[in-house]
């Protein structure tokens, strides 16, 4: 994720938005599945919504870590330059961000919802 000279479009957004929900989604799973020495299950009590007939097992995926190691993680590269005001460069960065920030937001109302309906 990082400017490149490549011209703006509405697929370089999806591919910015779906890269860092996809982030955000394989570290939660990750923690759940306890592959990750840095975090464990989920801190969240049984859902509401779950079925009656479900057995909650209380390890569900850990979005909250999965969506603040992915702020860092596909943030970085855009943060990492300082570009001048008004720039071309900054405005693309900028955009990446708000892309970025709008696929993890998308993913992790997604995450609670596929975790209730399972």
């Amino acid at each position: 994720m990082y400017y490149d000279g490549a011209a703006a479009s509405r697929e370089a957004a999806f591919t910015h938005a779906i890269s860092a929900a996809g982030v955000v989604f394989a570290v939660s799973r990750s923690c759940r599945d306890g592959e990750l020495s840095t975090c464990g299950c989920s801190r969240r009590r049984r859902p509401q919504r779950l079925r009656r007939d479900w057995v909650w097992g209380g390890c569900g995926d850990n979005t909250d870590y999965g969506y603040r190691f992915a702020v860092g993680f596909v943030d970085a590269r855009e943060k990492e330059k300082n570009y001048p005001r008004h720039s071309d460069q900054l405005a693309r960065m900028l955009m990446n961000l708000h892309n970025n920030e709008a696929g993890r937001r998308v993913s992790f109302p997604m995450l609670l919802h596929c975790i209730v309906l399972r």
